[in-house]
């Protein structure tokens, strides 16, 4: 199994924050301090990206949730709260379903337990075509902007560059593996339902890969759901202050009641 990098800061109850589809660790820098005096924080590497090492071609999500659980264990990670950004809410669900790393609490940031629609398999499939033929820098470049509102985009722009930076080294066989690993994943609402913790949801109201109409028939699967006027698809960056509260409140009430 690859070595998991990541970092970690404050103290409480314990909060693992996943990043999505081409971020790394760093991406969490500037959220997490507001949210730190009472978790204590961390935020690693999906195996593949930034530092972390990647996994053997082919995977599924169900293994890179096999290795983070495992990562989990190694720490000393117990009752571990999960909240994942897109892909890494994809992720969360697959640690909730299949292994023995049972979240505390469950958060989807920008995600969706719903599987890919045909047509969204479609896409997937011309992405990786479009990483292949001209490499990482040129997609993540293409990719990263969109993801913000419109009205966003130029009050976000450092963040955006940023993140075209740090995006632009990952590799291209991590990039188009999990592109593949995203549109073969399975649907998972009934775990979502089933899931007996807490259960956190944050949708933008302009986000352009999980649309509101979809992020809305999540909302009698969750204990706390909340949609963000104004915002697209990297809530941490263009809501920054409203999603800070909010995880802050998801925390405190989700938290053991013994502590």
């Amino acid at each position: 199994m690859p070595d998991i990098a990541f970092w970690k800061t404050g103290k409480g109850q314990p909060l693992v924050l996943l990043p999505g589809f081409g971020e790394t660790k760093e991406m969490w820098q500037e959220f997490v301090p507001e949210i730190s005096h009472d978790c204590e924080i961390w935020c690693p590497d999906l195996p593949g990206f930034g530092e972390s090492p990647a996994l053997k071609k082919g995977y599924a999500l169900n293994e890179v949730a096999l290795v983070l659980a495992n990562w989990l264990r190694l720490q000393g990670i117990e009752n571990a709260s999960l909240i994942g950004h897109s892909l890494g809410g994809y992720i969360a669900l697959e640690m909730a379903a299949n292994t023995t790393a049972k979240p505390a609490a469950l958060g989807l940031f920008h995600s969706t337990a719903f599987a890919d629609s045909p047509e969204k398999r479609v896409n997937r499939d011309k992405t990786a075509e479009f990483i292949e033929k001209h490499g990482a820098p040129t997609f993540i470049q293409s990719f990263v902007a969109p993801l913000f509102a419109a009205k966003n985009r130029e009050t976000c722009q450092a963040v955006i560059e940023t993140l075209i930076r740090r995006g632009s080294q990952n590799s291209k066989e991590s990039l188009i593996g999990y592109t593949l690993a995203m549109k073969n994943r399975a649907n998972h609402m009934a775990t979502l339902t089933q899931y007996k913790g807490d259960k956190l949801m944050i949708c933008g109201e302009e986000d352009p890969a999980v649309p509101l109409e979809a992020s809305l028939k999540h909302q009698q699967a969750v204990t706390a759901f909340h949609r963000l006027p104004d915002c697209g698809h990297m809530g941490m960056f263009e809501k920054q202050a409203d999603c800070q509260a909010i995880i802050r409140q998801f925390m405190k009430s989700s938290s053991p009641k013994d502590q």
